[in-house]
């Protein structure tokens, strides 16, 4: 038998039981099949399954006085990027401010901290561990690279307001935590301006091949000192340009056809150019950055 259709407002969101008792829907069809229970007294429908923010927000229900999102789910609120094994929104990391318990249930991680280690605000919402803080909770969940990444993207976010002084105030308020170590060494290899995960990877590459560091997002302008366009990065005094391509540089015709403009107004100032896809900084890093030295010896 095909359970009861649900009332029309609770058909397209996730809900509670107390939304369901008002809606004057009985306990024993939150029980049936088509609704999935991700914990205790939450619902939404099977064949609507929600993820990243859509998910964590069908958690404020069960918050409770002195709880937050944190960790990774906050980077997921504040849109930040993740490693593939750690999605951030399944389980959902709660914190509890002491004297407040530890949240204990199915779908989340627990955590507690105190009132003076808290940075709380609103996102989408919910009471949200802010930016620095999230980076710093995530010390203890991801590795250095990881963190760098999430660092530089916090700096590049402007969701997140946030400045390497914030990021050192908030690891600093810490003190000793999960993960110290790698953070304080992320701390030295952030960088604001970077554009993506992969960009960051890159920079990290370049500089443990022993390489000296290029400018991020480097403005490159002509004779008469006008704006020719925004390189990802560049040794200005070798007039060397990388850039990296993702996807949507292939994919997107008119970022593709923009790109390629920009390029040859970049080779017409006498730059090079070298055009890095993932495999460059991932399955053939050896020879990109062997380019890269034989280029930058030649042009010192």
């Amino acid at each position: 038998m095909r359970p009861r259709p649900l009332p029309k407002d609770l058909r397209t969101r996730s809900f509670d039981v107390h939304a369901a008792d008002r809606a004057a829907v009985h306990r024993e069809r939150l029980r049936r099949r088509d609704l999935v229970r991700p914990t205790r007294s939450l619902r939404w429908h099977r064949h609507r399954p929600l993820t990243g923010i859509d998910r964590i927000r069908a958690f404020r229900p069960v918050l409770g006085p002195g709880q937050f999102i944190s960790h990774l789910s906050a980077a997921v609120l504040w849109g930040l990027p993740l490693p593939r094994g750690h999605p951030g929104d399944d389980p959902v990391h709660v914190t509890s401010v002491r004297p407040a318990a530890q949240m204990r249930r199915a779908g989340v991680v627990g955590h507690r901290t105190t009132e003076d280690r808290a940075r709380v605000v609103t996102r989408w919402g919910m009471p949200t561990s802010a930016p620095a803080t999230t980076w710093v909770e995530c010390g203890a969940v991801l590795g250095l690279d990881d963190l760098v990444v999430l660092g530089d993207a916090v700096l590049a976010s402007r969701a997140c307001a946030t400045s390497v002084e914030d990021l050192v105030s908030a690891l600093s308020a810490r003190g000793r935590c999960p993960g110290v170590r790698a953070l304080r060494a992320a701390l030295v290899l952030v960088r604001p301006g970077s554009g993506s995960p992969q960009e960051t990877r890159a920079r990290l590459g370049i500089v443990r091949a022993g390489l000296p560091e290029p400018g991020g997002q480097v403005e490159i302008r002509d004779e008469r000192g006008r704006f020719v366009g925004r390189a990802d990065f560049a040794y200005r005094r070798e007039r060397i340009v990388i850039e990296y391509e993702g996807d949507q540089h292939r994919t997107d015709r008119a970022q593709w056809e923009s790109d390629l403009r920009r390029y040859r107004a970049f080779e017409r100032l006498g730059w090079t150019v070298l055009r890095w896809s993932r495999a460059d900084i991932t399955t053939h890093r050896v020879e990109a950055l062997a380019e890269l030295a034989g280029l930058l010896r030649r042009r010192g």
